[in-house]
């Protein structure tokens, strides 16, 4: 395992990926300031001084077209799903401005195809109807009458009707996410590309020593991930305006898989050792939620996929996403593929240390 980690994980900083996750990182920030609460994660202050001067700096008009296509929903990628597609489908990392040359030459319809199977990646049972992707994926009228018909998941339900409006005038929804892509690097990302750069690379050689240590470590612990994920050519690109997470993109680039991930520059502070109070008021914390307490008594039965999780507990998948980050931050579950599928596995030795010491702290005993 260890060799073939190391043959297929590069790490290789990708400015194109770091300036598209700061664009959705600015109009999802109520989400994710939000979310940081909730975890107990406090922002970079440099990554909140890029936050206000980004607003200071963009217009009015600039921020409410951010917001058309990337508001929705950060964890479940939407319209900019197909921005992200044209930045993984390359090997290799891109600079801001190659990318933004590669887009402005792809065409609309191609690009707002892949916002529809941005929005609904995880109901495309529900969306064709019968119908193979492949073969409707650039007729945007059969796909506009598909999504008609077809609500999307409540987290994206907002991105309906901007859906449908860009699919019927993909030309015109060109012209303004260039405009709006233009506009964000020359007014924002470029006064601090060189500064995010610097602190990612800075980082990466910091987690390739801890990668090439111990290679299924890293995976498992920081990553969190089963290591024979790993059987395709992957680039860990370390973000800094992304924080924390763990952000995996797979494309098919015609003759092969190729793979990004989105690492965040902190991971090692909330992935790795905490505090023994920090670790019992994130355990108790996780459990306050019925749903996920649901999720673990799902998981003590056998392991489950997501699409299997979210409808035995009634929710959607990317709520399957969000509820499982708490039991990730705390090592209670582990991903495995298994037939094609990633399966969530409960890690119960985790659970019987994690109850020790939540005991422990509550009655005041030594652990």
């Amino acid at each position: 395992m260890k060799d073939l980690l190391n043959k297929n994980i590069t790490f290789s900083y990708n400015e194109a990926l770091e300036m598209i996750v700061s664009m959705g990182m600015v109009a999802c920030e109520g989400q994710l300031l939000a979310l940081a609460e909730e975890f107990k994660i406090e922002l970079d202050p440099l990554a909140s001084s890029f936050h206000d001067e980004t607003h200071e700096r963009l217009s009015p008009h600039t921020l409410r077209e951010l917001q058309f296509f990337f508001q929705y929903h950060f964890i479940h990628k939407g319209l900019d799903y197909a921005f992200y597609e044209s930045i993984c489908s390359s090997t290799e990392g891109l600079s801001a401005e190659e990318w933004i040359t590669i887009l402005a030459q792809s065409p609309a319809d191609k690009v707002v195809a892949q916002m529809v199977y941005g929005v609904y990646w995880d109901q495309m049972e529900d969306l064709l109807q019968g119908q193979e992707w492949d073969a409707i994926k650039m007729d945007l009228r059969i796909l506009s009458e598909l999504v008609h018909d077809t609500k999307p998941q409540q987290e994206l339900i907002q991105a309906h009707e901007p859906l449908l409006e860009c699919l019927a005038h993909p030309e015109e929804t060109k012209l303004r996410y260039m405009q709006l892509i233009r506009l964000f690097y020359n007014d924002a990302f470029v006064h601090w590309r060189e500064r995010f750069k610097e602190e990612s690379e800075c980082a990466s050689v910091i987690y390739q020593a801890q990668f090439h240590a111990n290679p299924e470590r890293f995976i498992r612990d920081l990553n969190k991930v089963e290591p024979a994920v790993y059987d395709i050519p992957t680039n860990f690109h370390i973000s800094f305006i992304s924080q924390v997470g763990n952000h995996h993109l797979s494309f098919n680039t015609g003759t092969s898989w190729n793979a990004w991930v989105i690492f965040g520059i902190h991971n090692d502070r909330v992935f790795g050792p905490a505090a023994d109070r920090e670790k019992t008021e994130l355990f108790l914390k996780a459990f306050s939620d019925k749903r996920r307490l649901d999720f673990l008594l799902l998981l003590q039965e056998r392991p489950h996929y997501g699409q299997e999780i979210a409808t035995k507990l009634g929710i959607t998948p990317a709520a399957v996403n969000y509820h499982s980050n708490f039991l990730f931050f705390l090592n209670l579950l582990e991903m495995k593929r298994e037939d094609h599928r990633m399966y969530y596995h409960l890690n119960m030795d985790k659970l019987r240390e994690l109850l020790a010491l939540t005991s422990s702290v509550m009655l005041g005993e030594e652990y």
